[in-house]
C-alpha cells in the first residue's frame, strides 16, 4: 500500500516523499500539529520527522513555530507556499482519478466501500492491539 502511495506522490511531485505529502496534507487541513503527532501516526521516531520536516522546511512548505504556552513545545504550521504545493497536487489528483469511478456499479461501490471499512477496521483492531502490547512491556 505503501508503495502505491509513494508511486501515487511521484506522479504529483518529484521532489515530495508519500509522509513529507502526508505531513503537509495534514497540516493543510489542520494548519499546526507536532513532530510527536506525525511520530505516532505515521509509527516513526522523532528523528525522521525531524528528517522529513527539515525537508520540507527547506523547501519553504512548512515552518516550525514555537509554542506560545510552552517554549519547549514547537509545532509545525503549513506555510502559503505549502499550501498552494499542496492545492496543485490536489488538483492533479483530481484529474488523474478523473471517472475512476464512473464503471463501477452502485452495488460494485458499496461492496468496496464495505470491503475497506473491513479492512481499516481489522487495521485498526491490529494496532490498538500492538499499542497494548507495548505499553504494557
Amino acid at each position: 500500500m505503501l508503495t502505491l502511495v509513494a508511486s501515487y506522490t511521484k506522479l504529483l511531485d518529484n521532489n515530495l516523499t508519500a509522509p513529507q505529502y502526508f505531513i503537509l496534507q495534514t497540516l493543510a487541513k489542520h494548519d499546526k500539529q507536532t513532530s510527536s503527532y506525525f511520530a505516532n501516526v505515521l509509527g516513526v521516531t522523532l528523528s525522521a520527522i525531524t528528517n522529513l520536516s527539515s525537508k520540507l522546511v527547506q523547501k519553504g512548505y512548512i515552518e516550525r513555530v514555537v509554542s506560545e504556552t510552552d517554549r519547549r513545545q514547537v509545532h509545525l504550521k503549513i506555510t502559503d507556499q505549502g499550501r498552494e504545493v499542496e492545492q496543485r497536487m490536489l488538483e492533479r489528483y483530481k484529474q488523474l482519478t478523473d471517472g475512476l469511478w464512473s464503471e463501477f456499479s452502485g452495488t460494485e461501490l458499496d461492496l468496496l466501500i464495505h470491503s475497506y471499512q473491513k479492512m481499516i477496521d481489522h487495521l485498526e483492531l491490529n494496532m490498538n492491539i500492538t499499542n497494548t502490547k507495548s505499553q504494557e512491556e
